[in-house]
């Protein structure tokens, strides 16, 4: 082996070691082995093989696309990742496939896949394939739509809606990929969080949730230690204002219970307890290190517009240029995507869809989304104009976008909770129809 071909090996294997293997069948059955990748490895694989961005190349729905001088191709996503793939022919077998990024909220984020079809396909699949019907999932609201969930062959998942007049259709990678988007599916699946706690406690470590833990009683451990095949191994082990004891299990996985006989807020035994799973004994010491680092911290609450206020205060208008400029930055498109009609407010939907799940980047993206947002109506309503307003009881300044009639074109208020707690579209979250205001006028 060539020095040069060394260096390579060496160089990769920290990369592909952190990296996520996908195998993505698209919709004649030819298959894609691609790999997802971290920004670091994709920013050193596009340094290490000379890539160069081609705009003829980029999928909708991504920010870019990256030729290698190895004739890989690197299909960057909003929130910096990336797919591996090995040439132009395995892209051109990814047209169809629309890569989306779960954001389900007690579970861990990852990229996944649907293919959009017809409702018409759909069917036809259905009789072509014959596949298993999976009968547990159905409308909650029967009386106002209806869906059906299958599942292909080739273990992925097809979803039709069947509510007359909505019909449409779609193939998931996997039934996670699909809960992402159908409530329905999400909380029959799902459940609530007593449904995680009695599979935690019958043996399933829940490793794909991503949670602080899960409740369960004294009388369970035992059974949690049984089918779990837990040894203790350490005491009294502080990850919140309560210890507990740590365990391994032969599967390879660690589990925190809280010890009974300690006093909770009421001075007696714990009545109930809180049992966190662990891959790593390094995820134990990196929670236990979060918490000692939080008592050093003091809690405090904060209006909704407290950091836009301190930042720009009742001069926010005079900002709104630049905080649209710097919208493609902050949300991972390239500057010529950048545009006030309808398919470039879709790109902004889609790069927020990626990033909102990471809440620590919200306050950098969300006076750019809102500027963005704000100039949008005003562009296309031909109508709008920024006021400041203070809430005195808060000593909070708050932009407005006040309309001719002298009504607020959306609540800001609204506007930043659901895009924190969603996200929604823009559009929704900033009544561009002026549902709410109707509302709000009738009342």
């Amino acid at each position: 082996m060539t020095p040069s071909r060394l260096y390579m090996l060496f160089t990769f294997v920290p990369l592909y070691a952190i990296s996520q293997k996908m195998t993505i069948i698209s919709l004649d059955s030819s298959k894609v082995k691609a790999t997802i990748v971290s920004d670091s490895a994709k920013q050193k694989l596009v340094q290490e093989f000379n890539g160069k961005q081609d705009n003829t190349m980029r999928k909708q729905w991504t920010a870019r696309t990256f030729r290698l001088s190895n004739n890989q191709l690197l299909i960057e996503f909003y929130d910096e990742q990336a797919l591996l793939i090995n040439n132009f022919t395995d892209f051109e077998k990814l047209e169809k496939i629309r890569f989306v990024k779960t954001n389900i909220d007690f579970l861990k984020k990852n990229i996944s896949y649907k293919i959009e079809i017809t409702y018409d396909k759909g069917q036809e699949l259905i009789k072509l394939l014959n596949p298993k019907k999976l009968s547990q999932f159905k409308s909650e609201l029967p009386d106002f739509s209806n869906i059906a969930v299958y599942e292909l062959p080739n273990g992925q998942i097809l979803f039709l809606n069947t509510t007359d007049k909505n019909q449409s259709a779609a193939i998931y990678e996997n039934i996670k990929a699909l809960a992402s988007e159908c409530n329905d599916v999400l909380n029959q699946e799902y459940g609530d969080m007593d449904v995680a706690s009695k599979k935690f406690i019958n043996g399933d470590p829940l490793l794909d949730y991503e949670t602080d833990g899960l409740l369960v009683y004294p009388k369970d451990i035992k059974m949690v230690i049984q089918n779990h095949k837990l040894s203790l191994i350490e005491n009294k082990i502080y990850v919140d204002q309560f210890y507990g004891n740590l365990y391994w299990s032969k599967s390879g996985y660690y589990v925190l219970i809280n010890e009974i006989n300690q006093q909770n807020g009421a001075g007696k035994k714990m009545s109930i307890l809180t049992a966190r799973v662990y891959e790593t004994l390094e995820d134990v010491r990196k929670a236990q290190i979060r918490y000692e680092n939080s008592k050093q911290r003091e809690f405090h609450s904060e209006h909704f517009y407290q950091k836009i206020s301190d930042k720009y205060g009742k001069d926010f208008p005079d900002y709104i240029p630049q905080l649209i400029e710097n919208l493609p930055h902050v949300l991972n498109f390239d500057k010529e995507q950048l545009s006030f009609d309808p398919a470039g407010m879709e790109i902004v939907d889609e790069a927020i869809h990626w990033v909102a799940t990471n809440y620590k980047l919200f306050d950098s993206w969300f006076p750019s989304a809102l500027a963005y947002y704000g100039q949008s109506y005003i562009l296309n309503k031909h109508d709008g104009i920024w006021i400041v307003k203070k809430e005195k009881d808060y000593d909070v300044w708050v932009p407005h976008l006040i309309l001719k009639d002298n009504e607020d074109a959306f609540d800001p208020r609204d506007f930043y909770k659901d895009l924190f707690e969603g996200p929604v579209p823009l559009k929704s979250a900033g009544d561009w129809d002026g549902v709410i205001r109707k509302i709000r006028t009738n009342n």
